[in-house]
């Protein structure tokens, strides 16, 4: 997702540059949230449809919050600056990942 900001920031040279940053930048979501919901539910399997509510309930705070965040950078900096923003929120969750990453249970099954 960090990557496909770069082809987004490209808009104002190429509508195809920030069509590809947009496939791309989905598809890594969604990645990360099939990711996300699958370790939920390694937590307890019995409460997959709390578990996904409470998820969802969060998912949909987050991207409200997100939304309302772009909506003042592009006012103040422009398409540069939601882009900017965009990447290093990006970049912040690559490096949370990176340093949680062995906090995670690994499933013992063979």
């Amino acid at each position: 997702m960090l990557l496909s900001w770069a082809l987004i920031a490209m808009l104002p040279w190429s509508i195809w540059a920030m069509v590809a940053g947009v496939v791309a930048i989905d598809f890594g979501l969604q990645s990360v949230h099939v990711a996300n919901q699958s370790l939920i539910y390694r937590v307890r399997p019995e409460a997959q449809s709390r578990l996904t509510a409470g998820y969802m309930i969060f998912y949909s705070i987050g991207s409200a919050t997100g939304s309302m965040a772009s909506t003042m950078v592009y006012a103040h900096a422009g398409w540069n600056g939601v882009c900017i923003a965009g990447a290093f929120v990006s970049a912040v969750a690559l490096v949370f990942w990176a340093l949680t990453r062995h906090l995670t249970p690994q499933d013992a099954s063979p």
